[in-house]
């Protein structure tokens, strides 16, 4: 009976594997960091290759050549001159070769060379190429070595879609990716929060992490689907707080203008993605609640002490002159009153989708601007 073949492990947790040996300085003589076939997804093995440097940066009597292929400066000769002499200064060499599919590709030659040195006694203690995401002729003599000094390795784009016998969104590997990084900054990512985060920011794992971070800034230890739209609102280019901010200073034609915009175009959220009405819908009645609740705190401050700055900074904002100038032309027409309107209205405008299986969110967000209309 024929072995059972191993199990592929999913780049997240592949990647981290690596960095925990690039970490310890147990790497292969030669590891080269390929481009997959297909997607290719850069942001693990750049994250393998810094945690090498910053290992080398902790080692005594080690000479580290830190070249760059795609740079304009590139040099091969001092790179073969590296190859070819030991440090007279130091016993252990290391090298670092990143962006190297385009000296490659001018230099075939160098690709024999590293493969060369690998297989011998001599040269560099280990040795990283990371080539990018090009297919050029050297790297192709790469891919194809069977030497066993060298280890390959090829990191492709993460599953943003669950696997068939576990469909929840939060079982996918993108939102896998974001449980584990999140657990590693003592984040709890509540059930349903990942899953979330990556219909609304996507699946690569720079923007995933820059998310994470976010959530860590603000000090969240256990983060929650609002938690997730509140922050993605943020990164909405502003679209989501001009839309709250025309709802609250009664100004319904900009926020109806908004609204005839984005039906069109979509939301554009993170990283430059663009998400459809029905994720939209939640980040702007995220981006509106939020608001309200601001606003909400700064009527109670000045019910006391009638002073916009300060009522601001109790707030949590800073009282900037653009932010106090927004705050006073929204508290002109919105008072107690107005915000119980509001947060009457944003009920009814989730139980219209939600609940009663209203379909066309853009409609419902219509619909809601029109209760919230302030008259006159």
């Amino acid at each position: 009976m024929a072995a059972a073949r191993p199990k592929q492990l999913d780049p997240g947790t592949e990647y981290r594997q690596w960095v925990g040996c690039a970490q310890a300085g147990e790497l292969p003589r030669l590891l080269l960091i390929l481009p997959p076939k297909g997607d290719e997804e850069m942001w693990f093995g750049e994250q393998v290759t810094a945690a090498a440097r910053a290992y080398l940066a902790t080692q005594d009597g080690v000479d580290f050549l830190d070249i760059d292929g795609g740079s304009p400066d590139f040099d091969a000769a001092s790179l073969d001159s590296f190859l070819n002499s030991q440090s007279l200064f130091a016993t252990r060499q290391a090298l670092v070769f990143t962006r190297a599919a385009k000296a490659l590709a001018k230099y075939p030659r160098l690709a024999d060379r590293l493969l060369e040195v690998a297989s011998s006694a001599d040269g560099p203690e280990f040795m990283i190429v990371h080539t990018g995401a090009s297919t050029a002729k050297g790297v192709k003599a790469l891919a194809a070595t069977r030497i066993k000094a060298a280890k390959k390795l090829r990191f492709r784009t993460l599953y943003s879609d669950p696997p068939p016998w576990r469909p929840e969104p939060d079982a996918s590997e993108a939102a896998q990716f974001v449980t584990a990084e999140a657990r590693l900054q003592n984040i709890n990512m509540q059930r349903g929060a990942a899953g979330n985060l990556v219909a609304l920011a996507g699946a690569r794992p720079a923007d995933l992490l820059q998310a994470i971070n976010h959530f860590s800034l603000l000090g969240l230890s256990s983060v929650g689907e609002e938690d997730v739209r509140e922050v993605a609102s943020h990164s909405a280019e502003g679209s989501a707080f001009d839309f709250a901010d025309a709802v609250l200073s009664g100004d319904s034609v900009s926020a109806l203008r908004l609204l005839t915009k984005m039906s069109r175009q979509g939301l554009r959220a993170w990283g430059g993605k663009r998400v459809s009405m029905r994720d939209a819908f939640s980040l702007l009645m995220s981006a509106v609640n939020s608001e309200v609740k601001k606003t909400s705190a700064i009527v109670e401050f000045m019910a006391h002490t009638p002073n916009v700055e300060q009522a601001i900074k109790a707030a949590g904002s800073r009282p900037s002159k653009p932010v106090i100038s927004k705050m006073q032309k929204r508290l002109a027409v919105c008072d107690a009153a107005h915000i119980a309107v509001i947060n009457d209205a944003a009920l009814a405008a989730e139980k219209h989708l939600k609940i009663e299986g209203w379909r066309d969110p853009s409609k419902v967000l219509e619909m809601f601007v029109f209760k919230v209309l302030k008259r006159k």
